[in-house]
């Protein structure tokens, strides 16, 4: 399953991360405590998935600006230009 999040929606996350430690520093209630351990743990885990997935759509980006520079005098098609950035990019992992 793909999930896609906007920076508005990855803004919203941070938000509301900064409200549940808030309140958790607030809270005295164990049950309650554990249960938004629970829930921040999944918060962050949201976030670190779009920051890799941010990195490795820079790192694209960057990489077929590249490719296309240095293939432009080739009368390259644009898909051609994508796939070969992606084994580019194969090639380097």
């Amino acid at each position: 399953m793909t999930i896609t999040v906007t920076e508005k929606e990855y803004d919203a996350i941070s938000f509301a991360i900064g409200q549940i430690e808030t309140s958790v520093e607030a809270a005295t209630d164990e049950e309650y405590l554990a249960d938004a351990e629970v829930n921040l743990n999944a918060l962050y885990s949201v976030m670190g998935k779009y920051k890799k997935a941010r990195q490795k759509a820079n790192e694209f980006q960057y990489i077929r600006a590249e490719v296309a520079r240095r293939a432009c005098n080739r009368g390259l098609r644009p898909r051609d230009i994508d796939k070969l950035t992606r084994q580019l990019i194969k090639r380097m992992q």
